[in-house]
């Protein structure tokens, strides 16, 4: 299950927690600019009965990602291992033109990839992980702003290459989607919905928040 883009808003788990997932995945953009951190204590109230895996977006602070730090939610440059399934985070955006905190060069982008799997065979993870991003992965329907394809090339490359299971992305509000590169589903949920996905059937549906 995921969520992305919540810009600080202190969403109603009730709802996403009825469908008893296993783990909820926060897609970056947890604050809006760090301005107000209630988010992540949410956030880490709900790791008490869930786990949570997040990773920062380009709008998260350098104060936010401490926070996430330090309530252990943050996988950005990691590997987490959870009921068999890996889950590698990638934190930030490629590069936009609004200077956001939080914002790499592509081959940043995939270094971080590089440094959450350096202790991983790479022949373990094509088909048994989960890649958690902000950037949507580039020329999708989760990285379009009208007629411009704005994602990361990174992100791309490392489906292409790894082959995740899925893809679980953000940042690019207007491009709620479902989409694939190869056999990888892609999913932006958009900032109003959230996402459920079976690891087992491969299922997935996106719900919007609203009751």
């Amino acid at each position: 299950m995921g969520l992305t883009d919540l810009h600080g808003k202190l969403i109603n788990f009730n709802k996403i927690l009825r469908y008893k997932p296993d783990v909820i995945l926060i897609s970056g953009d947890i604050t809006h600019f760090g301005r107000d951190f209630r988010i992540i204590d949410l956030l880490k109230s709900v790791n008490e009965n869930v786990k949570v895996l997040a990773v920062p977006g380009n709008c998260d602070t350098k104060e936010a990602i401490e926070k996430l730090n330090k309530y252990n939610l943050n996988i950005d440059e990691k590997c987490n291992e959870i009921n068999g399934i890996k889950f590698v985070g990638i934190g930030g955006s490629n590069r936009t033109p609004f200077n956001t905190p939080n914002e790499y060069e592509d081959e940043e982008l995939f270094n971080k990839f590089l440094k959450g799997i350096k202790d991983i065979d790479k022949n373990t993870l094509k088909n048994n992980f989960i890649l958690v991003t902000h950037a949507p992965p580039k020329n999708t329907m989760a990285d379009r702003v009208g007629d411009t394809h704005v994602g990361s090339e990174a992100v791309r490359k490392i489906i292409e290459e790894y082959q995740p299971i899925l893809c679980a992305c953000g940042h690019i509000h207007e491009s709620r989607c479902i989409d694939k590169i190869g056999e990888t589903i892609i999913v932006n949920p958009s900032p109003d919905a959230f996402f459920v996905f079976d690891t087992k059937t491969k299922y997935l549906e996106i719900i919007e928040l609203k009751p």
